[in-house]
């Protein structure tokens, strides 16, 4: 082996190390944040939620009854790190992203299960900026399904 294949295979091992830890958002876009964002949530691994989001983002839920209630992702962020890895599964699915210059919209619509119950359902909407370090979560809003959850997401594919 050369020199220069041993000097280029050392300058790919920081690349490497980046892609694998799952916590830089340096290389995904909107879409893998997203999912990214989820998968930490499973993991029970608020660090990683965290450097997916800009400080300070707010996080609203639109209720049943029309009501806006503002939170930040900070108090869901403390929320995840409290929870065992497996506790919390949303699972998103037929999500639309759109994107212009450096900011990104997602719809994400979800089923969650908590402890292995299913507990909810609706849609998620997330806006993101490009920022140096990659696509970040500066806002996220939803609202709850007032219907059968156990029969969302097929009758949402057919609306």
């Amino acid at each position: 082996m050369s020199y220069k294949s041993i000097f280029l295979s050392l300058l790919m091992i920081p690349n490497l190390m980046v892609v694998s830890s799952g916590v830089s958002a340096v290389n995904l876009d909107p879409e893998a944040t997203i999912y990214q964002l989820f998968d930490h949530m499973r993991a029970g691994d608020g660090a990683g939620i965290r450097a997916l989001v800009e400080d300070g983002a707010s996080l609203d839920r639109v209720t049943k009854a029309g009501e806006l209630r503002k939170s930040k992702f900070d108090n869901w962020i403390n929320w995840v790190d409290q929870q065992n890895e497996g506790d919390a599964d949303e699972q998103i699915f037929d999500v639309v992203v759109q994107e212009f210059g450096g900011i990104a919209t997602v719809w994400a619509p979800f089923i969650i299960h908590y402890k292995g119950d299913l507990v909810g359902c609706g849609v998620n909407q997330f806006t993101l900026a490009k920022k140096d370090d990659g696509w970040r979560i500066i806002h996220g809003i939803d609202t709850a399904h007032d219907g059968d959850c156990a029969t969302f997401k097929e009758s949402y594919a057919s609306r």
